[in-house]
C-alpha cells in the first residue's frame, strides 16, 4: 500500500492550518501577513500532489503531455495575470508593496500551475 498520496494531503492540513495561524495572529497584530498566501499555495499544491501522485509515478506518455500542456497553459495565464497587476498598479486601483506583489504572484504561479495539472489529469 502506497501512504505517499495521504502523506500529501496531510503537508497539505499542515500548510493551511499554519496560513490560519498567520492570519490568526497577523490580524491580533494588526497587520495583514504576506506570508499567508504562499502558505494557502503550498497547501494546494499538497492536495493537488495527492491527487496527482498515483498518475504521476507511472511516467507514461499521458503524464508527460498533461505536465507540458500545465506549464503551457500556466505560462500565458500568468502572463495575463501579470498584465492585470500591472494595469491596477499602474491605474492606481490597488497599491502593493514590492513583497506583498512577489507573494501573491509566486502563489499564483504555484497554484495555476498544479490546478492545470488537475484540470488536465481529470480531463484527458
Amino acid at each position: 500500500m502506497d501512504y505517499t498520496s495521504n502523506a500529501f494531503k496531510v503537508i497539505g492540513v499542515f500548510f493551511l492550518l499554519l496560513a490560519g495561524f498567520l492570519i490568526f495572529v497577523g490580524t491580533m497584530g494588526g497587520e495583514w501577513p504576506s506570508m499567508m498566501w504562499t502558505m494557502v499555495s503550498l497547501g494546494i499544491l499538497s492536495f493537488s500532489m495527492s491527487y496527482l501522485y498515483p498518475q504521476f509515478k507511472q511516467k507514461d506518455e499521458r503524464m508527460k503531455w498533461i505536465r507540458h500542456k500545465a506549464v503551457f497553459y500556466s505560462f500565458f495565464i500568468m502572463m495575463g495575470i501579470m498584465a492585470v497587476f500591472h494595469l491596477m498598479i499602474v491605474l492606481q486601483v490597488v497599491t502593493l508593496s514590492a513583497v506583498d506583489l512577489l507573494s501573491i504572484l509566486l502563489s499564483l504561479n504555484i497554484v495555476t500551475v498544479f490546478l492545470t495539472m488537475v484540470i488536465l489529469a481529470k480531463r484527458y
